[in-house]
C-alpha cells in the first residue's frame, strides 16, 4: 500500500492522515543574542506557509535578522517544492524516495545561483507492533557546498494516538504524550537546517545550520485543525558564507531563547 514519508526541519503540526492536503502558517521569534567576536547582537524572525498532500508539497519562509549594527545581510527568503512516494518492497519491507528543489535568495530569484537540490532514498521496515524504522541517504547539490547526510528514525506509534509516542531519528527527535484528542504536549531536540541563500549584494553563499531542543502544547479543536505553541533554545547556531565553493568565513551567535506557534488546517 502506498504511503507517505515525510521529515519536517523545523517544527510541524499534526492532522488527521485522512486529510487530502494540510497547509501549516507558521511564526518564530528569537531573543536577542551576541554575535561572537563583535560587539553585535542580533535577533531573528521566521514565518511562512508548508503545504503538502500525500506525495507533493511546497511553501514558503522568510527569515528577517535586526542586527544592531548592520551587515551585509537582514532578509532570506526560500521558496520549496518535494516530491515523495513510498511503497512496500516485500513484506514488512519498503522504500521510500523523494526530491526536494529550493531557491534561497535575498531579494531577486536567480535560478543558476540559487538552487539546492536533495534527492533522497530509504529502506523502512513495519515490526507491526506499533513500531518502525527507516534507514537512508540522501545529497544536498548546490552551487555553494555539496554534501551527503545519513537518513535514520525509529518510531513509536503516531502522534495523533491517545498515550506516548515517539520519533528517535537524526536530525530531529521527538517526544509526544496525547491526553485526550484535544490536548497534547511534547518536546523534540534535533539540527538546524535552515537553508542555502544566494546573497545578491556580497555574491557569496549562505547556510545556516546549528541545533535547537524545544518544548510545546498542542491544541486540537475540531478533527483536520490544530494549534502548536512553545518555547525553544538554541545552540550553536551559525551562517556558514561561500565563495565559487570554497569556505570563507562564519558568523556564530551565542546561545538564545526562541518561541514559536503554528496553525494547521487539512482539507
Amino acid at each position: 500500500m502506498k504511503k507517505l514519508s515525510l521529515l519536517f526541519i523545523g517544527v510541524a503540526l499534526s492532522l488527521n492522515a485522512s486529510a487530502a492536503w494540510q497547509v501549516t502558517p507558521y511564526g518564530y521569534f528569537t531573543s536577542k543574542s551576541d554575535v561572537k567576536g563583535s560587539s553585535n547582537k542580533a535577533s531573528y524572525s521566521v514565518y511562512g506557509f508548508d503545504a503538502r498532500n500525500e506525495n507533493f508539497g511546497f511553501g514558503y519562509k522568510r527569515t528577517s535578522y535586526d542586527f544592531d549594527h548592520k551587515t551585509g545581510f537582514d532578509d532570506l527568503n526560500l521558496i520549496y517544492g518535494s516530491v515523495n512516494y513510498r511503497d512496500n518492497l516485500v513484506g514488512n519491507l519498503g522504500y521510500a524516495v523523494g526530491t526536494y528543489l529550493s531557491l534561497g535568495f535575498e531579494d531577486k530569484i536567480k535560478v543558476s545561483k540559487s538552487y539546492d537540490l536533495v534527492p533522497t532514498a530509504a529502506l523502512t521496515y513495519d515490526f507491526q507492533n506499533d513500531w518502525s524504522m527507516i534507514a537512508g541517504a540522501g545529497v544536498s547539490f548546490n552551487k555553494a557546498h555539496n554534501f551527503g547526510f545519513g537518513i535514520i528514525g525509529l518510531k513509536y506509534r503516531d502522534p495523533s494516538y491517545l498515550g506516548f509516542s515517539a520519533n528517535i531519528a537524526y536530525p530531529k527527535t521527538m517526544a509526544h504524550y496525547r491526553f485526550t484528542e484535544m490536548f497534547a504536549i511534547g518536546a523534540d531536540v534535533g539540527a538546524i537546517r535552515g537553508g542555502h541563500y544566494y546573497l545578491d549584494k556580497s555574491k557569496m553563499y549562505a547556510f545556516e545550520k546549528g541545533y535547537e531542543a524545544s518544548i510545546y502544547a498542542q491544541l486540537t479543536p475540531v478533527n483536520q485543525i490544530s494549534i502548536k505553541a512553545g518555547v525553544g533554545y538554541n545552540i550553536d547556531r551559525e551562517i556558514k558564507f561561500y565563495e565559487n565553493r570554497s569556505y570563507v568565513s562564519k558568523m556564530e551567535f551565542e546561545n538564545e531563547a526562541n518561541f514559536f506557534v503554528n496553525g494547521s488546517i487539512g482539507f
